[in-house]
């Protein structure tokens, strides 16, 4: 066999071998991150059931853009049948570390966790304390991408001088600030001041 048949040979080998090199590595390349939120970091301090997909003392973790810390934790986990990215929770607690240091705490009986987005929604004597704010609700809604914590059904909110009812309230956490809806425009928020509120 000639030299110039074994260089060909020896060419089209390298070209193939670095071909299927590139191909490997292309296929375990990281698919693109959320560019709204950090990895999120999973903690499964669990007792995981073989028999079934529940789980135990779950505790989920992440962080946004602006800084805000999420800690989740369930006494009990199971991924949902119909959407293998949700997390069904129960005895739900979670904390919101924000920038400035300020924590808001909640509290659920059972939640569902998006672990892909990491929207949360807590459901069934739902209970929000932010520094002098107490929230309790049928439902809370944490969306994650918006920056917001919505609360709605059955809201009863109470502060150290004032109590409401009300239908919707939303918590931005980039403003901090509160705000109050009715659904129905021609309802009026009930609400209750203490008599050492300074005018």
């Amino acid at each position: 066999m000639n030299k110039k048949i074994i260089f060909q040979i020896f060419l089209y080998f390298l070209i193939f071998f670095f071909i299927g090199l590139l191909a490997f590595q292309y296929s375990y390349d990281e698919k693109p991150k959320d560019t709204s939120f950090s990895e999120n970091n999973i903690d499964l301090n669990s007792n995981t059931n073989t028999s079934s997909n529940t789980m135990s003392n779950i505790e989920y973790k992440s962080t946004d853009t602006i800084g805000n810390q999420y800690l989740i934790r369930a006494k009990l986990g199971s991924i949902s049948d119909e959407n293998s990215n949700v997390i069904l929770m129960q005895d739900v607690e979670a904390e919101i570390q924000l920038d400035n240091s300020e924590k808001i705490l909640i509290s659920a009986l059972s939640a569902e966790y998006n672990i892909i987005n990491y929207d949360t929604f807590f459901k069934e004597q739902t209970n929000i304390k932010y520094n002098e704010h107490n929230l309790n609700c049928n439902n809370v809604d944490l969306i994650f991408k918006d920056h917001r914590i919505k609360l709605y059904s059955n809201i009863n909110y109470s502060s150290l001088n004032t109590s409401l009812l009300a239908d919707e309230i939303e918590i931005d956490l980039i403003t901090k600030n509160l705000k109050v809806y009715m659904i129905d425009k021609n309802q009026k928020i009930k609400a209750t001041f203490k008599n050492n509120v300074s005018n």
